[in-house]
């Protein structure tokens, strides 16, 4: 595949998911995914059609959406993908949270995770894996409270779909201590989101996110997912490039945190 094509086809992938794995909605130029069940704003977001050029009305109705909704208004999206985005988002008070690189695997890419000692990765099997790699993504990413029925439920649905979740053990006590997973939408088939990998703090350190990555492409390229994507967050990036993750664009993040703008 050509890989100036990444970009459009991770965009894609992006507004699908948005719209099809939450209530999803569209206002205006934009596809609003919101999570019923949780106002984390990582889980409520909105994507722009590629080459969007929001008036202030629609980025208006937007934040209104979010506002009628008790969410955070806040955009994720490939910034190369809609570059008239920003400025309307900037002229109606949003602000850059952040841009990361978004990173590939495909079929043919060399992968070099470490072998942590003691470890076991392996694809999770069952509802208790599932729960486990739940448990250590709250634990990972320091939400406030333990995993509910519905985030076990939501594992079981990506599973069922397609996805896939891998787990590492700790050999000596059978623990599940690190996590990650790969989503899939039925709308693209060949492509996969890595994401959620977590590692409980006492085993960081250790080569877990590495070896969690590289098995999670390894197992999606086997099944058919042949283009892998992640999003890597600051602290994170060298461990993807370490592993043999490619860079193909960057992702930004927007959002009106204060609710009087």
């Amino acid at each position: 595949m050509d890989t100036t094509a990444y970009p459009a086809l991770i965009a894609a992938y992006m507004r699908a998911a948005a719209g099809r794995r939450r209530s999803g909605s569209r206002i205006g130029p934009f596809t609003v995914g919101l999570d019923a069940r949780s106002d984390d704003p990582f889980r409520n977001f909105a994507v722009p059609d590629d080459g969007a050029c929001p008036d202030p009305g629609q980025v208006s109705a937007l934040i209104a959406y979010f506002r009628r909704n008790r969410r955070i208004p806040r955009l994720e999206y490939v910034e190369q993908s809609a570059p008239h985005v920003l400025p309307a988002l900037i002229a109606a008070g949003f602000a850059v949270e952040r841009r990361t690189p978004v990173m590939i695997a495909a079929p043919d890419t060399v992968l070099t995770p470490r072998s942590p000692a003691g470890i076991t990765v392996r694809q999770a099997a069952g509802d208790a894996d599932l729960a486990a790699s739940a448990a250590v993504q709250h634990d990972a990413y320091q939400m406030p409270h333990p995993p509910g029925p519905h985030d076990i439920a939501r594992m079981t649905g990506l599973v069922q779909r397609g996805g896939i979740v891998v787990v590492a053990v700790d050999d000596d006590s059978g623990t599940v201590v690190g996590t990650g997973l790969v989503d899939v939408t039925a709308d693209y088939p060949g492509m996969g989101e890595l994401a959620a990998v977590g590692v409980l703090t006492a085993f960081r350190r250790r080569g877990i996110a590495s070896a969690v990555s590289a098995t999670l492409a390894r197992t999606a390229h086997a099944h058919g997912i042949g283009l892998v994507f992640l999003e890597a967050e600051p602290e994170e990036e060298q461990i993807y490039r370490r592993t043999g993750f490619t860079d193909a664009t960057a992702k930004i993040w927007a959002s009106i945190r204060s609710p009087g703008t």
